[in-house]
Formats: structure tokens, C-alpha cells, sequence
């Protein structure tokens, strides 16, 4: 099966299928409303790969929200910058820390679409 392109990093960005890249694998394109963002479809509507996944893949998650958390505190160095004179450097973690909390339901989601990316048996 030829796929539409090569490079794969788009494909999970839009939570396409592993295996033909075309159909989605969640029922909500977008992650609103909260409740439902992580559904996924059973099959793909294209090639009829299966799709069911019960774990929500919260070590990727982690990984991703350190990650974000990370370039929060650089963001906020570049920014604002850093001393130890005064509350700067709790401040950048409070602002990491938003940044985290804010981009969660894209990161649980694409964190999501990474483990089917890697765990999904075709077949």
C-alpha cells in the first residue's frame, strides 16, 4: 500500500491511521469537547486497520509534558530571564507550569497517537 507521503510526523500530528495515513483514528477531529477527544474509532474507515487501544499512554505523556515543561522554563529565561535575587525562578516554574496544564489535552492526545503509532499490529 503506497502512502500519501513519506514523512510521518504530519500523519500523527492529525491523528491519522498508522497504516494507511488517510483515516482518522479519533471520532472528534479536534479536542473539544474534553470528554470525548480521546475516543477512538474501532477501525479505520479507509483501510479497516484496527485501532482499538485501551491505554492511554501515560509514559509518553510524561515524557512530552517534560518536554513542554522544559522549553516553558527556557521561554521564560529567554524572556523575562533568570536570577537568584529575587522570585524569577519561581515564577518561571509557575509559568511552565501553566504552559503544561494549558497544552494537556494535545499533548494526552498526541501522546495517545504516538503509542498506536508504535504499539498497533497490522494485520
Amino acid at each position: 500500500m503506497q502512502h500519501r507521503n513519506s514523512f510521518i510526523l504530519p500523519d500523527i500530528l492529525n491523528g491519522k491511521c498508522p497504516k494507511c495515513r488517510r483515516g482518522n483514528i479519533y471520532l472528534n477531529k479536534g479536542v473539544f469537547p474534553l470528554g470525548g477527544s480521546l475516543k477512538t474509532v474501532d477501525h479505520c474507515p479507509d483501510c479497516r486497520q484496527k485501532i482499538n487501544v485501551s491505554d492511554n499512554a501515560p509514559g509518553i505523556n510524561y515524557a512530552l509534558s517534560v518536554v513542554v515543561y522544559f522549553f516553558g522554563f527556557v521561554l521564560y529565561a529567554c524572556i523575562w530571564g533568570i536570577t537568584y535575587k529575587d522570585n524569577s525562578f519561581i515564577t518561571s516554574f509557575l509559568f511552565s507550569t501553566a504552559i503544561v496544564v494549558l497544552l494537556q489535552p494535545w499533548l494526552m492526545r498526541l501522546s495517545k497517537t504516538i503509542y498506536i503509532y508504535l504499539f498497533t499490529k497490522f494485520g
